[in-house]
């Protein structure tokens, strides 16, 4: 019997703090006013979007089509008649200019030494390709005349 009592005495804490079962029917009954509340005034917006789209659709449509080929074809010409003016234009500001004698002469100058440097740049590249022959020329030479001094066969 104490058992049983000690158990009971054990129980009573869960079942007072055990809030479970009410908080749960609370948060259902809270979900369902929500949804179906929600769902009416989504409802009704969509009514009222397709409403307003389906009067936009069928009343704006032709107008827009008409006004904008009429302004659409005014634009185009208007910017063909200033694509004109800018050509023309530019036609006008075009001058050709002829280079002083001062700057003719720097640029035959400018061209005289570089081709000088590019003569001298291949002459010092030849150099350097005969100063390496010649080295290897030595160098074989000096290999051959160590084979025969000790007498290492090929």
């Amino acid at each position: 019997m104490i058992i049983q009592v000690g158990r009971e005495l054990y129980k009573v804490p869960l079942r007072v703090l055990d809030h479970r079962v009410f908080v749960n029917g609370e948060i259902e009954a809270f979900l369902d006013n929500f949804e179906v509340r929600r769902n009416d005034s989504e409802v009704e917006k969509l009514f009222q979007v397709t409403e307003t789209v389906g009067s936009l659709k069928y009343d704006l449509s032709e107008r827009f089509i008409s006004l904008g080929n009429k302004n659409l074809t005014d634009l185009g010409t208007e910017v063909n008649n200033l694509l004109y003016g800018v050509n023309n234009l530019l036609e006008k500001a075009k001058v050709e200019r002829t280079a002083s004698a001062q700057l003719r002469e720097s640029r035959q100058s400018r061209e005289r030494r570089r081709a000088e440097f590019l003569t001298n740049l291949q002459h010092g590249y030849k150099r350097i390709e005969n100063s390496f022959e010649e080295k290897e020329e030595e160098i074989a030479e000096l290999y051959s005349d160590l084979q025969l001094k000790l007498s290492i066969a090929k």
